[in-house]
């Protein structure tokens, strides 16, 4: 992620539109898949309710809902990208290579996950003889290939192509109004999606009874409902606040994810993970399925703890990008780029 750099259109730039027209519709490509999963959740779920009438293992087809809303979300946004993209708009330059970057750290992420934790686990059930050996190691090697192609590879190609000043320069060429997107670096845009992200996030627990981790308790029911529905609106004034370069917003942000830390670490320093899925209505068999393959307590909050330590290290570095007093500018004049 580079610092800030020159955002003057550079005159012997490479037109890149064709470019720009393939990834458009690749994105579209990837929102009408998204889209086509929403009628094979709902059907899942009406399968589900019909097992369950038949007598069949119980299960929770709340807990469906939102990952169709995911699925929705995702669906307009990539389609809604590849438009952009289509069009040689500069705002969905600068939001396809936030979002390509968020995408691709967090993936690599995953796929360390699976490639040290779960190849154990798939032994575990070869060892039980749950699976033949065989079909555990094609089930391993289809799971590594899935997760490099739509975790790693597809975020890195599109970061690739979009962070390159001759994408910038054509995007400028052929759309020279300023955009939104250029009031702010986009370091600290990225930061504004995360928060965005955090706030939608929150938005699903209903699906799970409110469930949420509170300073050494668990909050269910009418008390964790209350206590999200204060965090959403504060999520969305600090993704607002910061993507306009508000001191106080980065300050609030700083607080907000230091206490939410050591709100976590208190909680699971003294209740099990377990106890927080089983308080998040899920099913027993579907609990028993996670114990094994889920790693353990201390890996998970390991884990936890790595990923707060490195966004409030993420959240430092944008600090210089917010300036007290100082009204937000057009990269034209100056700007933060990837």
């Amino acid at each position: 992620m580079a610092d800030y750099e020159e955002n003057t259109q550079t005159p012997d730039f490479k037109d890149r539109k064709t470019g720009l027209v393939v990834f458009g519709i690749l994105q579209i490509l990837l929102g009408a898949f998204c889209a086509l999963m929403i009628p094979f959740m709902i059907f899942a779920i009406v399968i589900s309710l019909l097992a369950d009438s038949a007598s069949a293992p119980p299960t929770n087809p709340m807990m469906m809902l939102p990952s169709i809303l995911i699925y929705a979300l995702l669906a307009a946004w990539f389609i809604t990208m590849g438009v952009g993209s289509l069009k040689a708009r500069r705002w969905a330059r600068a939001l396809i290579l936030t979002t390509s970057w968020l995408w691709l750290v967090c993936g690599i992420c995953g796929l360390t996950f699976f490639l040290l934790f779960m190849p154990g686990m798939y032994d575990n059930m070869a060892e039980t003889g749950d699976m033949p050996r065989g079909a555990i190691l094609v089930m391993k090697c289809v799971m590594a290939v899935f997760m490099t192609i739509f975790y790693v590879l597809i975020p890195g190609v599109l970061v690739l192509f979009y962070r390159s000043r001759h994408v910038k320069a054509t995007c400028q060429s052929r759309d020279p109004q300023p955009r939104w997107t250029d009031k702010c670096p986009l370091p600290v845009l990225a930061l504004s999606m995360m928060f965005t992200l955090w706030t939608v996030s929150l938005l699903t627990m209903g699906a799970y009874g409110w469930t949420f981790p509170f300073f050494g308790t668990i909050l269910t029911g009418i008390s964790g409902a209350a206590v999200i529905l204060v965090l959403i609106p504060c999520l969305a004034c600090l993704a607002w606040g910061t993507y306009k370069l508000s001191i106080k917003a980065w300050w609030c942000a700083a607080l907000l994810t230091i206490a939410w830390a050591v709100s976590m670490a208190v909680t699971f320093s003294r209740i099990s993970i377990w106890d927080f899925y089983d308080k998040m209505n899920m099913p027993e068999q579907q609990l028993e399925s996670m114990r094994q393959f889920m790693p353990h307590d201390s890996t998970m909050i390991l884990g936890s703890a790595l990923t707060f330590a490195a966004f409030l290290a993420y959240l430092l570095y944008t600090k210089k990008f917010f300036k007290p007093n100082t009204p937000p500018v057009f990269p034209n004049e100056v700007g933060g780029s990837f």
